[in-house]
């Protein structure tokens, strides 16, 4: 399972790097959205169930904080 993931990864990353030479920067920040709502979406639906489990409602917020955090971090 993790080599075909590994493998899968690689064969897309190389073909986004070809693909995508010369594209507009609206639509590669369109992709990167994409990308970071799935990994978003993973994150939450993995880690958040235990998470407010333990910490409760707040976890949630603290959650969007800390990806607000690093959205502002990045852009800086």
């Amino acid at each position: 399972l993790w080599t075909s993931l590994m493998l899968i990864t690689g064969v897309g990353a190389a073909l986004g790097s070809l693909l995508f030479i010369g594209a507009d920067h609206f639509f590669i920040s369109i992709v990167e959205s994409l990308a970071v709502g799935a990994m978003l979406t993973m994150i939450d639906q993995t880690m958040l169930p235990e998470a407010y489990f333990k910490g409760g409602s707040i976890i949630g917020l603290a959650m969007m904080a800390g990806f607000l955090a690093a959205l502002f971090f990045k852009s800086i």
